[in-house]
């Protein structure tokens, strides 16, 4: 199955250099992009070119590293994390546009994403803590029941209160902000005619290539089951996938995924393997892709209608739970 964007960027130049790929390893996974020149050099200007491209990357991925990651101790997010309840801490850029907009859509998807599931998160062994089986599973979910006495915190300005019982846990997100900001980095860049950028799996394409044609993503959850393949156009857009598979364990005849749901503490168990999701910003793709896994397949359906998300939705039993109407609209059945 062919998706195509619905609604054509504007019209680009096309570019006439070489194609680059450069990248390695980060957040605990890979990275990589590819860019292509938009007029022709020579080797040693190639050269050049693209080590500086690699170095402005990398200044991004340790920037969004060194403030949101819980296994950096002195990352921004864990020093929140330590404040005392009441207390307040003005976080740096993107870190606090970031957290801005995901309580923004906490509150659109009514809570089925939340970036403040970090106490949970250690709690069930997937933050930097490993999984300590003599902790019963009753009192994992304890930090729920506790925090559902306090307020969520929300911005005083450029600051944000410290809420008992609340930790941020931005690892669901941060790896889509990545995307955006070394793809937008990059596009912005004269010398890159067009661009892709990929973090463990999250996409964001930008431009044309030589040959007119846009990058093409296989989109491919048939292992799962009898879901066909697709091949996305990414052309403006990102796409995250979000899946039980990722990152789990399995305590008796249960399989624990590291996704949590907000509303019970607990790692979800509904009728969804995966989700895959479509948006402008990498970072809302990946909040929203866990925002649908929480929510199960008929919840996350009627989200998907009611925000208009381009999105498949995939059953435990590896077929297509939902094909959403705005995904719809991107197939080529020509």
């Amino acid at each position: 199955m062919l998706l195509l964007p619905p609604r054509a960027d504007e019209a680009v130049e096309l570019p006439q250099g070489g194609e680059v790929v450069f990248g390695g390893e980060v957040f605990g996974t890979s990275w990589q992009v590819r860019a292509i020149a938009s007029t022709p050099q020579t080797p040693d200007c190639a050269a050049a070119w693209t080590a500086r491209l690699r170095a402005a990357s990398e200044d991004v991925l340790a920037l969004v590293d060194r403030q949101m990651s819980p296994w950096i101790a002195t990352s921004s997010s864990n020093a929140y994390n330590r404040l005392p309840p009441g207390s307040a801490m003005v976080l740096p850029e993107p870190m606090r546009s970031l957290v801005r907009d995901a309580i923004s859509l906490r509150d659109l998807t009514g809570g089925l994403f939340d970036p403040f599931v970090g106490a949970a998160t250690d709690l069930w062994g997937f933050g930097p803590s490993p999984f300590d089986p003599t902790v019963r599973d009753s009192e994992r979910s304890m930090a729920l029941r506790l925090r559902r006495a306090s307020a969520a915190p929300a911005f005083a300005g450029p600051a944000l209160p410290r809420s008992d019982h609340f930790s941020l846990d931005l690892c669901g997100i941060a790896k889509g902000l990545a995307v955006d900001l070394v793809a937008a980095g990059l596009a912005d860049d004269p010398q890159v005619g067009a661009v892709l950028v990929e973090i463990g799996g999250e996409l964001k394409g930008f431009g044309l290539k030589s040959d007119a044609m846009p990058w093409w993503v296989d989109l491919d959850w048939s292992s799962y089951g009898a879901t066909p393949p697709m091949r996305l156009a990414l052309h403006g857009w990102a796409c995250a996938s979000s899946g039980v598979a990722e990152r789990n364990f399995t305590k008796g005849e249960r399989l624990y995924s590291h996704t949590i749901d907000p509303r019970t503490g607990e790692p979800i168990e509904n009728d969804l393997a995966g989700v895959s999701v479509l948006d402008r910003e990498c970072w809302r793709a990946d909040a929203l892709a866990t925002a649908l896994l929480v929510a199960g397949s008929r919840q996350g359906a009627e989200m998907a209608e009611r925000l208009a998300i381009p999105c498949l939705l995939v059953g435990t039993d590896g077929e297509i739970a939902h094909l959403s109407a705005a995904l719809q609209e991107w197939r080529d059945d020509d």
